[in-house]
């Protein structure tokens, strides 16, 4: 959305089901932290885009890092999301990524995202907040994480899912991210200096593909 600085902000919305059913706008919203808006921004999210809640799936020291600003009449609520290797060793990709990328340090990475993935969607409690607040249907839900990408991503799957949506749909719905994110994920492939060739490996089609489809 053009009118707020909010990373990887969607309205999860237009999406078609099997009965021919439409994802309505102004309902399910996903993206990253919401720190540093200004007070037009923060009118703009609670009165115009109609979100009654925020649920945040970063872990505490995440959340310090960029907290989320307050609003007067939007309910907040912090719920970690990592599960699995992501719960034990973090989700901190900036340390992960330090050094020179070589081919055994990419397949410890896929591997380690691998894992994660397997175990998030399952017995999460994050997300089993998050459709007790969808199913209130009281108003607009905004849900992130650091990025707005993965336990974000992940999130946004299973919603689609459960609302009987093509999975092809819901696949891409996933992938948007890579579009959404692609300047700042190229700046960083510079910064820390990963091969161009390693880089196709780590999008997050290959994430999603080496994780949730086999």
């Amino acid at each position: 959305m053009k009118n707020l600085n909010v990373k990887n902000f969607r309205d999860i919305k237009g999406y078609v089901n099997h009965e021919g059913l439409v994802m309505k706008a102004r309902m399910i919203y996903r993206g990253g932290p919401l720190n540093g808006l200004s007070e037009k921004e923060k009118k703009l999210i609670e009165k115009d885009l109609n979100i009654k809640y925020i649920l945040d799936f970063r872990d505490e020291q995440e959340a310090q890092l960029m907290p989320d600003c307050s609003f007067d009449n939007i309910v907040y609520e912090r719920i970690g999301a990592l599960i699995g290797s992501f719960k034990h060793q973090g989700f901190d990709f900036g340390n992960l990524l330090q050094g020179k990328m070589t081919e055994d340090k990419l397949h410890f990475l896929l591997d380690y995202i691998k894992d994660g993935y397997k175990h998030m969607a399952f017995d999460n409690p994050a997300y089993h907040r998050l459709f007790v607040l969808l199913l209130k249907n009281d108003g607009g839900v905004y849900f992130h994480c650091s990025a707005g990408k993965d336990r974000t991503g992940v999130a946004a799957f299973l919603i689609m899912m459960a609302l009987d949506m093509n999975e092809e749909d819901a696949i891409q719905e996933y992938l948007l991210s890579n579009e959404y994110l692609k300047e700042s994920n190229d700046t960083l492939c510079e910064q820390l200096q990963i091969p161009f060739e390693l880089r196709k490996n780590v999008n997050l089609y290959s994430m999603f593909k080496k994780s949730l489809l086999i």
